[in-house]
């Protein structure tokens, strides 16, 4: 419960009087009054005259909720009805009852987004707000409020956009959300910058073969999104020439389409409209013949691509692509709490540049609409970046053929379902092995200076399981470019193995040393 402070006040000066017209007196210890709710009372048997040094049934403690306001029992008790009253009705920071509706947090724990951000007063600001798209607030907090306990994935940011508008008609909740997950406080811009490079969701033109100067991050503040997918800016560095250390390099961005409500609202005729518009991108643009001669489409992967709907895969076809990690699972709880597994697998499914082995993968209408993948054996992060760019540039060509586009946002970038997942929504990892890094004291922190994260599927150095390969990530989605994020990749990826080839060569190693 939250009190309002001219009632906190007016409070604690009646007590004051009170207590000296009966000659006591009414010991302060701190002035904050506004932390918790709860009443309780001393069980010992102490004269009043000790005063609040010492615990007494003569005084009562507000515990927290006054920062240990000690009052005498015998005003509390004298005004019974009005105490009981005042610390009982919960009230929200207007000092104004609890709206019933309003979802019970108690049991979610310190890391919840929900609890941290979801206050009363919030529930009352967005409750009856609605996007064109008919989203509410309880379209968004569903993943939050309907996983059963202890399910398994635990509930996460428990937050989902139902559409683009969601991210400005609920910024009250999805703002706090973005500015905790990606450490960034966004601010307006006060007046338009001539000089910045290009806008979001439009590639920056690059008339030279230089990597892009890196952008500084004004104290973790963030006015605009930037995208560049240009290959031309990416580090020509060779990570691991020799083949003994990455395994495999792969990347995937998420894409939403305009026009379309996002995977926990989206209706099943417009999901399988949206699934019929990528299949005519397909049919129509990708496989026509008469686009043979075009080079950077032969180089983008789709040529000859096959579209597979889950619904027509046979259980054999089905659990080997699942078993080989290119088409996506059953939705788990997370993604039926969410709504985001209605109707499955109805209008989901996958495109394949080679259904052997593809090295380029689309997603249709698992948790985005589209999400894209580039992949290859080994650690050429440059080809499979060049090839990622290429795809996303023909998909958009294809779909501004057909008057759609991708949802971006003035501020944010790409925007998607989860909050989690928007600005450049590119995650680049490349599975590495670093089988004597892995293990030494500081590794995780090592990877927080260099902007990485580690897949904790991998990172129990401890555990039995334990192989000494990582998946090695960029830790950031928002702030930066795409080429931004691939050079801190390759920056980031030589220094590991750089430094898992000393240990090999029995040198010591201080990680703290490392920056």
């Amino acid at each position: 419960m939250t009190v309002s402070s001219a009632a906190k006040k007016a409070f604690l000066s009646k007590a004051v009087s009170a207590t000296a017209a009966v000659g006591g007196s009414c010991a302060i210890l701190c002035h904050n009054w506004y932390k918790d709710d709860h009443v309780c009372t001393s069980t010992s048997e102490t004269s009043s005259t000790e005063g609040p040094s010492t615990a007494s049934s003569y005084w009562m403690n507000v515990s927290r909720a006054t920062q240990n306001i000690l009052l005498p029992m015998s005003f509390l008790q004298s005004q019974r009805t009005a105490c009981e009253e005042f610390f009982s009705t919960p009230k929200n920071q207007s000092n104004q009852p609890v709206d019933p509706s309003f979802p019970d947090l108690s049991r979610f724990g310190s890391h919840s987004y929900l609890k941290r951000y979801l206050t009363p007063v919030v529930y009352a600001k967005l409750k009856d707000k609605t996007t064109s798209n008919g989203v509410t607030l309880e379209d968004l907090i569903r993943s939050g409020t309907c996983l059963p306990w202890g399910a398994n994935p635990p509930r996460g940011t428990a937050v989902y956009a139902g559409d683009d508008e969601s991210y400005d008609v609920f910024a009250d909740i999805l703002v706090p959300v973005l500015e905790d997950y990606h450490h960034f406080r966004l601010v307006q811009n006060k007046k338009r910058n001539n000089n910045n490079k290009g806008t979001p969701g439009t590639v920056v033109p690059t008339p030279t073969n230089q990597p892009e100067p890196p952008r500084r991050r004004s104290e973790g503040m963030l006015r605009r999104q930037f995208t560049n997918l240009n290959p031309n800016y990416v580090l020509q560095q060779k990570l691991d020439p020799s083949g003994d250390y990455i395994l495999q390099t792969r990347m995937r961005v998420a894409r939403s389409i305009k026009g379309f409500p996002f995977s926990p609202v989206i209706t099943r005729a417009q999901r399988r409209e949206l699934e019929q518009l990528f299949l005519d991108c397909v049919q129509e643009d990708w496989n026509n013949p008469s686009d043979a001669e075009d080079d950077i489409f032969n180089d983008s992967g789709l040529r000859g691509g096959t579209y597979i709907r889950v619904m027509d895969m046979t259980n054999e076809q089905h659990e080997d692509l699942i078993a080989r990690h290119i088409l996506f699972h059953d939705p788990d709880e997370y993604n039926i709490s969410a709504n985001i597994g209605r109707d499955w697998p109805d209008a989901r499914g996958i495109f394949l540049n080679n259904v052997e082995k593809p090295d380029l993968v689309m997603w249709i209408n698992k948790e985005d609409h589209l999400r894209i993948f580039s992949m290859s054996n080994g650690g050429d992060l440059l080809a499979v970046f060049t090839r990622l760019s290429r795809a996303l540039a023909k998909l958009e060509e294809s779909l501004k053929k057909r008057g759609y586009s991708f949802c971006v946002h003035p501020r944010y970038g790409f925007v998607n379902t989860s909050p989690e997942n928007l600005g450049t929504a590119l995650r680049a990892s490349v599975f590495v092995k670093l089988y004597r890094l892995g293990q030494q004291p500081g590794f995780d922190e090592l990877l927080d200076r260099l902007r990485l994260e580690a897949s904790s599927r991998f990172k129990n150095a401890k555990s039995s399981r334990y192989s000494g390969i990582f998946d090695i990530a960029n830790a950031e989605r928002l702030g930066q470019s795409e080429v931004q994020l691939i050079n801190t990749m390759i920056n980031g990826v030589g220094r590991l193995i750089d430094l898992e080839k000393r240990l090999e060569r029995g040198e010591k190693v201080n990680l703290d040393e490392i920056r």
